[in-house]
């Protein structure tokens, strides 16, 4: 017979050692005999490369994995045929029923009919039910098969599902041997590793799963019993099988796929056993104890277009594939991160509390599982250990980068994919808090893990801005969506870990009170004025230090080691900051207004927000109760830990380089709000003020306050919100310029800059600056600003414009430039506008 040329030859997949249980050795042996049969019957010619593909058939293209290979399949390979064998009448149902599963998860697409073929069959029939004229055209047809149909019920005998899940290898096998050799793809399971099973917990807890890894049989008769849990000796006899099959020169790979309970556009399997624990545990507020957000599970989109891919391949070097994300999370999470503060109570006082509840419950009918894997599902065991599994078979054969989503970005989804189809979802959605007390609870987790005091990270002054917040978010005045409720719970929690990792931070290293914050320098203008333009120009230059994003984010490095890895390629920050903005949809929010690139320099937003004393929350909300109380209080308290932050900041760039000494140069449009407050903290502080006529850049902030407010409060009227926010912008800039007349004395440290002449030329402007102040400008800062200003100025050309006007929110030119009355005649007086 033909030898097949592009099965992965080299790669070599250790035997199995033992012995199959003797119903599992039964099926091998008979299944091998047929493939001895089949090899003997006739002579195929060999099999195609796969960049020749122009037929494949898929099994399970109704299924919840099957649907998203057939998508991937279609777009992967553009121009293949795609023949679906699906259960139906008629093949004018079978289509619809592949439509319906597709439209299902939101990933249908019309284009896809033209290229789709609907075999009415059952994989469980004799050449799956089709009859002898279709079956003999197919086997001359087919490139590939894609074996992905199964059924997944983990409490099954392996009586009851070999049939389904490996006797039907019968019928794929005489078909990809048949008169030309197919390659076969088939979908396995990560399962069949018993300490993948049980979540590397208890005595798993030093297993690893290496490449081309077989599971350990004396394992498996100890933890999967034959006669309950079948699902995983169907795989491996099927595994077994092909891995024979294979040695008979037919060409395949098998995924081993993780669990996978959703898509990364948040598209959720209902009836899967980890949905259902989810939302029992929702609907009763109360959670056995080791239940974690952290599970072992893997979005199927990805899934699905990482092994498509590698089918692809012709170079493909290996034959099991490892298809899961083994690195460790950068932070534990609990579910109270998210708003879900559920009581934690033994195993069995949950199960009781489900079984008080009959068929309601959405586990009913799962005990027999969940009594027995509970041990180790519910352990301690922490997710930032990750999980001791090589997927380096994936990473060489993919021939693309694999991205998968993040826990932060997987809850997000799911539960606005649930929000949006809750007429339909059957279960009780969960009852999100924001609650201070729960708050204060998750605070003292945070402070015991760094091995700090309470009070060193929350001091009284915090804890009395976080109680206003939160009062302030409950009121009906801010109209938090129920979409949003988790985001604002996170968002504040996240706030609270970041105070105790710097409080941590202090702890261990308390020469960082005595840094030394030499003359920085304050970028302010209302927003729209060129200031995150000019900040970002500057940053180019050698003199200054700044604050990338990924680090006002994170803005502490969790192993302190920042001498080797901050700011370089694998600081874990800066992962973990794109997926925060990932979660929270910020590049949608800012796209065409602002960049969020991580390793762009930023305003200090979030970090003025870690003091719960600012005034940037009323950016994010609607809190007109907090707005007042900051009002009567000030923000003294936030300045100073503005300060205490900043000496941070220092002492990790000294780390990177020893003895270095910059001044930093900040910006922040709010900074005007408190220009006494922030000399106060800061007295050497100098300024670099930008103007534009407000007629010209309010709209544009109506707009950007609108797109942040709308991820998680609703907007009642655009123009309540115009006018809201033009009277708290007036009366900033307004009371900012009344400071500056008051303060004569201060305005050599000043600069100001005339929006018009910051975009005709910004390095003119910058050699003011930098001449007004008495700073050396070195010909490698201006070169690297003016490379930077030509990138900028491409890629802005390739954005989408930010649309805005101001008859859109009830304002006309005249009455926004009448608000802003005094500081048009200050500037006026100085001859900038």
């Amino acid at each position: 017979m033909a030898r097949n040329s592009h099965a992965a030859q080299g790669a070599v997949v250790p035997p199995l050692k033992g012995e199959l249980p003797p119903p599992c050795r039964r099926d091998l042996n008979e299944l091998c005999r047929f493939v001895h049969a089949a090899v003997a019957r006739e002579a195929p010619t060999g099999s195609s490369s796969p960049v020749d593909f122009n037929h494949v058939l898929l099994t399970g293209a109704t299924g919840f994995v099957g649907r998203f290979f057939l998508r991937e399949l279609l777009e992967q390979n553009e121009g293949v045929i795609v023949h679906c064998l699906v259960r139906a009448d008629t093949a004018e149902l079978g289509l619809e029923r592949i439509c319906n599963a597709l439209k299902d998860a939101e990933i249908w697409d019309e284009k896809y009919t033209e290229r789709l073929r609907v075999l009415i069959g059952d994989i469980r029939q004799e050449r799956f039910g089709l009859p002898m004229a279709i079956y003999d055209e197919l086997c001359r047809q087919l490139d590939a098969v894609y074996h992905i149909a199964g059924d997944v019920k983990l409490v099954s005998s392996y009586a009851d599902i070999r049939g389904m899940n490996t006797l039907c290898l019968r019928s794929v096998l005489d078909l990809c041997f048949r008169t030309r050799l197919k390659h076969l793809f088939y979908a396995s399971t990560m399962g069949v590793f018993p300490e993948y099973f049980c979540n590397f917990a208890n005595e798993f807890s030093q297993s690893r799963i290496g490449d081309q890894m077989q599971p350990d049989l004396s394992v498996m008769k100890r933890i999967f019993p034959v006669g309950m849990l079948g699902y995983p000796w169907s795989k491996l006899v099927s595994e077994q099988i092909l891995l024979f099959a294979r040695s008979a020169g037919l060409p395949v790979a098998i995924f081993r796929l993780p669990s996978t309970r959703f898509a990364s556009n948040g598209f959720v399997k209902a009836d899967e056993i980890t949905t259902q624990l989810f939302y029992a545990v929702a609907g009763m507020n109360v959670a056995p104890t080791g239940f974690s957000p952290h599970e072992i599970n893997e979005p199927v989109d990805t899934l699905a277009r990482i092994c498509t891919a590698i089918s692809n391949n012709p170079q493909r070097k290996y034959v099991i594939y490892h298809c899961c994300d083994p690195q460790p999370a950068y932070e534990e999470y609990a579910f109270d991160d998210f708003g879900l503060y559920w009581k934690k109570v033994p195993y069995g006082a949950f199960k009781r509390a489900c079984l008080a509840l009959g068929e309601r419950s959405p586990l009913h009918g799962t005990w027999p599982l969940l009594d027995y894997v509970s041990p180790y599902w519910f352990s301690e065991r922490s997710a930032v250990d990750g999980r001791p599994i090589t997927d380096r078979t994936i990473h060489e054969d993919c021939p693309h980068t694999i991205e998968w989503p993040t826990v932060l970005e997987r809850h997000s989804r799911c539960h606005n994919w649930v929000i949006r189809k809750q007429e339909e979802w059957p279960y009780q959605l969960p009852d999100i808090q924001l609650n201070f007390g729960h708050l204060m609870e998750r605070a003292g987790a945070f402070a015991k893990n760094e091995g700090i005091p309470f009070e060193a990270a929350y001091p009284d002054w915090m804890q009395c801005g976080i109680k206003r917040l939160v009062q302030a978010l409950n009121s009906p005045k801010s109209d938090i969506k129920e979409t949003g409720k988790g985001q604002v719970a996170f968002d504040l929690s996240r706030l609270l870990r970041k105070n105790a990792a710097l409080a941590g931070e202090l702890h261990r290293h308390p020469e960082i009170s005595r840094e030394n914050l030499v003359r920085p320098v304050f970028i302010v203008g209302i927003n729209r004025t060129g200031t995150t333009f000019l900040h970002r120009l500057m940053a180019r230059g050698r003199r200054f230090w700044t604050l990338r994003l990924f680090e006002l984010e994170e803005p502490v490095l969790p192993a302190g080691n920042y001498g080797e890895v901050a700011h370089g390629p694998d600081d874990p920050r800066r992962n973990q900051a794109e997926s925060i903005l990932s979660s929270m949809r910020a590049t949608d929010v800012f796209s065409g207004v602002h960049d969020t690139g991580v390793d762009e320099p930023d305003e200090e937003f979030n970090l003025l927000r870690l003091a719960f004393g600012a005034w940037v929350s009323s950016v994010m909300y609607r809190v007109p109760d907090y707005d007042q109380w900051l009002a009567e209080n000030g923000s003294r308290e936030a300045y100073r830990h503005h300060r205490r932050t900043m000496q941070h900041y220092s002492w990790q760039r000294r780390q990177q380089v020893p003895g270095e000494e910059r001044e930093w140069l900040l910006k922040m449009p709010f900074h005007l709000k408190e220009l006494d407050v922030l000399l106060e903290t800061y007295p050497d502080a100098v300024f670099i003020q930008t103007h534009r006529e407000p007629e010209q850049s309010m709209a544009s902030w109506f707009s950007l306050v609108e797109r942040i407010r709308s991820l998680s409060t609703n907007i009642r009227s655009r123009h309540e919100l115009a006018a809201e926010q033009l009277a708290f912008m007036s009366k900033m800039l307004n009371d900012a310029m009344l400071y500056r007349t008051s303060r004569p004395e201060l305005e050599d440290r000043w600069v100001d800059v005339r929006y018009s002449d910051l975009i005709k030329d910004p390095i003119k402007i910058v050699n003011g600056i930098y001449d007004h102040f008495g700073w050396p400008l070195d010909p490698g800062s201006v070169q690297a600003m003016k490379s930077w200003y030509v990138r900028q100025a491409n890629q802005r050309r390739r954005e989408p414009p930010h649309q805005y006007n101001l008859d859109d929110y009830g304002l006309t030119p005249e009455s926004v430039n009448d608000a802003f009355g005094f500081y048009r005649e200050f500037v006026g007086s100085r001859g900038i506008t």
